[in-house]
C-alpha cells in the first residue's frame, strides 16, 4: 500500500506501471482464495435477486385514435335543428385526457372484474392478480376471494380493491404517447405472468375505448333515439289516417252530395299532414344517423400483444453475473488494500 502511494506521489513512468502491474498480480495470487470466495458469495446473492425481482414480461398494444372536429356537416345538421357536436363534444377527451382515462379507478377496477382464461381456467383478473400484491401475501388476508358481482363486495373487498388499483397503476400499467405530435397511444402491462399481461392489456383497452365511444356519442345517440321514437309515432298516425281516409271513401253513398264528403276531405287532409310529418322526420333521422357515424371517431389497433412478449428484467444467469462481478470487485479491493 505504501509503495502504491509513493508511485502516485512522485509520478508514474512506464517502468512504474510494469512494476505496479506485477505488484497487483502478486496481491491477486496471494489472496485468490479471498477473491474467489467473494465472487461465489456475490453470485449466490445475485441469484437471490431473481427471487426478489423475477423477470417480467411486457405486453404492449398500440392504438390510433382519430382527433379533430368537422364543421361542414355540423352546419348542415344545425339547419335541421340537430346538434350532435363534433368528434369530441365539449373537449372532454382532448390532449392527455384519454391517456389518463386508462389508469382511472373506474377503468382499472372495471377491467379487474373481467374474466380471462389463465392457467387453464376462467378466473376473475382481480382474483388472479391479488396474490401478487402486498396485501395478498399477508397471512391475514391471503384467503380473500372477490365475488363476481360488485354489489356483493364487503368494505374489506372495497379497501383491498383500491390497494390493487394503486398497485396496477403504479407497477403494472403504463399508458403513454410515444410521440406527442401523433395520435398514437401505447398501453403496456408488465407482469411476471405473460398470459396475464396479455389478457389485462386487451381487456383494459376494450373497456376504455368502449367507455370513450359511449361518452362522446351519448348526445348524438340520444337525439337518434328520440327521432326514431317520433318516426314510429308518425308512422302509426299515418297508418290511422290512411285507414280513416279509406273508410270515409267507403261511407260516401252519393258523391253528388258535398255534405257527405266532409269526412272524406277531412281524412284526406289528415293523411297528407301525417305523410308530410313522417317524411320530414325520416329525413332528420337519416341526417342524425350520418351525424352519429361522423361523430364516432375512428379507432385503429396498430399493434397487438402477441407471443413471444418482450422481456423486462434480468434472467437468472444475468443476476449471477452481476452478483459475481460485484463480489469479485469487493474481493479484489480487499486483496489490494488489506494490510498483510
Amino acid at each position: 500500500m505504501s509503495r502504491l502511494n509513493d508511485l502516485l506521489q512522485r509520478g508514474i513512468t512506464l517502468d512504474d506501471l510494469r512494476e505496479l502491474a506485477q505488484w497487483l498480480m502478486s496481491r491477486v495470487v496471494l489472496h485468490w482464495k479471498r477473491i474467489a470466495l467473494f465472487t461465489l458469495l456475490g453470485a449466490g446473492l445475485g441469484l437471490g435477486g431473481l427471487v426478489l425481482k423475477p423477470a417480467q414480461f411486457k405486453a404492449t398494444m398500440m392504438i390510433a385514435v382519430e382527433e379533430g372536429e368537422s364543421s361542414g356537416w355540423q352546419n348542415l345538421l344545425a339547419q335541421f335543428g340537430l346538434d350532435v357536436g363534433g368528434l369530441n363534444p365539449g373537449g372532454i377527451f382532448e390532449g392527455e385526457s384519454l391517456v389518463k382515462l386508462f389508469s382511472t379507478r373506474y377503468m382499472v377496477e372495471r377491467t379487474l372484474m373481467d374474466r380471462a382464461y389463465l392457467g387453464g381456467d376462467s378466473v376473475l383478473l382481480v382474483n388472479y392478480l391479488y396474490p401478487y400484491t402486498k396485501w395478498g401475501q399477508e397471512a391475514e388476508f391471503s384467503d380473500v376471494v372477490f365475488p363476481e358481482s360488485r354489489a356483493e363486495f364487503t368494505p374489506l373487498h372495497d379497501s383491498l380493491m383500491l390497494e390493487i388499483k394503486n398497485y396496477v397503476a403504479g407497477e403494472v400499467l403504463d399508458v403513454y404517447k410515444p410521440d406527442k405530435k401523433l395520435s398514437l397511444i401505447n398501453v403496456s402491462v408488465v407482469h411476471q405472468d405473460k398470459h396475464f399481461a396479455k389478457a389485462f392489456t386487451e381487456s383494459i383497452v376494450t373497456n376504455t375505448l368502449q367507455f370513450f365511444l359511449e361518452s362522446i356519442t351519448e348526445k348524438a345517440r340520444g337525439n337518434l333515439n328520440v327521432l326514431r321514437a317520433q318516426r314510429d309515432s308518425a308512422k302509426a298516425e299515418m297508418t290511422r289516417a290512411l285507414i280513416a281516409n279509406a273508410n270515409a271513401y267507403d261511407n260516401v253513398v252519393n258523391p253528388l252530395f258535398q255534405s257527405g264528403q266532409i269526412d272524406q276531405y277531412e281524412s284526406f287532409v289528415n293523411l297528407q299532414v301525417a305523410n308530410a310529418l313522417y317524411v320530414e322526420i325520416s329525413k332528420n333521422l337519416t341526417l342524425a344517423e350520418i351525424g352519429l357515424r361522423k361523430q364516432t371517431p375512428l379507432i385503429q389497433v396498430v399493434e397487438r400483444p402477441n407471443f413471444p412478449l418482450e422481456k423486462s428484467g434480468y434472467d437468472w444467469w444475468q443476476w449471477m453475473l452481476l452478483g459475481g462481478l460485484a463480489g469479485g470487485a469487493l474481493g479484489l479491493y480487499q486483496a489490494i488494500f488489506r494490510k498483510s
